[in-house]
């Protein structure tokens, strides 16, 4: 059987009211807790320390990925604000978790570069766990696609049925695993510097754009993702550039 037939048979017979894109988000940050831990004492941390940073995070990624799915869903909600019922936007969590990190920072005099250094690693692979999430829930979906590895969802309450699609969320959860691999070699191989963080942010920023081309949702010229994702690559580069003119005065 061909592998793409595979998958419309296994995304046909799953029961979507199991919840997938939960475990999935639990996965997420469970990985994140377990790469935070891998790598903190490096770093002017201890473990009380890395511990009430981990909790700053938790609640920004959470808080800032409701709050920005509310704002961009706000005409189709009416004003209806239900914490507990809204999605989760992955450019959310991420400004949710660095402001709250920041906050930390500068509550508790610590260093802000040490911290991404520590925390930013772990930001594509929660996003590759995540889109698996997405994958077999269905949200996020691709475009109408006719070629390899093609799905096509049968129960899905969130992506169209019995139409077949790009697979555009194993996609982006393969490239996003793959800039994680990368990133942690760095760390293994304590490269991890301001250029790694500022390459981290090209390259996230970039897949994220040209990815979002291949969803459903992408009808505009450019979308709202893509305007950020163009704000994260113009940080990484500024980053980057930073990073190689002080190499050069060394």
């Amino acid at each position: 059987m061909p592998f793409q037939e595979w998958i419309v048979l296994v995304l046909g017979d799953c029961m979507f009211n199991f919840p997938f894109y939960s475990i999935a988000i639990t996965l997420a940050l469970i990985s994140n807790i377990i790469v935070v831990a891998s790598l903190y004492k490096k770093y002017n941390y201890n473990l009380r320390e890395i511990i009430s940073l981990l909790l700053y995070e938790n609640v920004g990624i959470i808080g800032g990925a409701k709050i920005l799915s509310y704002l961009l869903s706000y005409s189709q909600l009416k004003g209806n604000f239900n914490f507990v019922s809204l999605g989760l936007t992955s450019y959310g969590a991420i400004f949710g978790a660095f402001l709250f990190i920041a906050l930390f920072c500068w509550q508790f005099k610590k260093s802000i570069k040490e911290t991404l250094f520590i925390f930013t690693p772990s930001i594509p692979l929660m996003y590759s766990i995540g889109k698996l999430g997405c994958f077999l829930t269905g949200c996020c979906y691709g475009i109408k696609y006719n070629g390899p590895f093609k799905v096509m969802y049968k129960y899905s309450h969130e992506a169209p049925n019995n139409i077949y699609l790009f697979p555009v969320q194993l996609l982006e959860s393969i490239v996003f695993l793959i800039i994680f691999i990368y990133l942690i070699i760095q760390c293994k191989k304590n490269h991890f510097n301001l250029s790694t963080l500022g390459i981290s942010f090209i390259t996230c920023g970039s897949a994220k754009y040209l990815l979002d081309f291949l969803r459903m949702s992408h009808t505009n010229f450019i979308s709202f993702n893509q305007i950020i994702s163009a704000l994260f690559i113009i940080i990484g580069i500024a980053v980057y550039g930073v990073a190689k003119k002080r190499n050069s005065r060394i």
